[in-house]
């Protein structure tokens, strides 16, 4: 699983200086030693409207992020990972109904491997 460094945390906070929910998920992030997938699973804990079926498994973030490919693989949500990533994160909160919290450490993560990357090996789960 993906880990973020001190110093990737630090301009991701800068990044996401607007949006407190998503400072909030950076925080967990800090908290898990920059974990992705203990971060997400803390968040999932800690959010009433996560994925229920989904907590407590150890693939949770890479299970959550391909359960939203539909979403992370159009055209228009690849133009959004290249700026500021307080629009993907609000785009795929919106249209995954899922946390803002919760789809930072999505977006987070394609963005560490690549969108074009994780389309090419993500199948959508229904």
């Amino acid at each position: 699983m993906l880990t973020l460094t001190p110093e990737e945390i630090t301009h991701f906070r800068s990044q996401l200086a607007d949006s407190p929910e998503a400072l909030e998920a950076l925080d967990a992030i800090e908290e898990c030693q920059g974990n992705l997938e203990a971060a997400a699973q803390l968040i999932a804990v800690e959010t009433s409207e996560a994925e229920v079926s989904l907590r407590g498994d150890s693939n949770y973030l890479d299970k959550l992020t391909k359960k939203l490919s539909k979403i992370i693989c159009e055209e228009e949500f690849d133009e959004l990972m290249t700026g500021v990533l307080t629009t993907a994160i609000a785009t795929l909160a919106a249209s995954g109904n899922i946390p803002v919290a919760l789809a930072t450490p999505v977006v987070i993560y394609v963005a560490k491997i690549g969108v074009k990357k994780f389309c090419e090996t993500a199948k959508p789960e229904s």
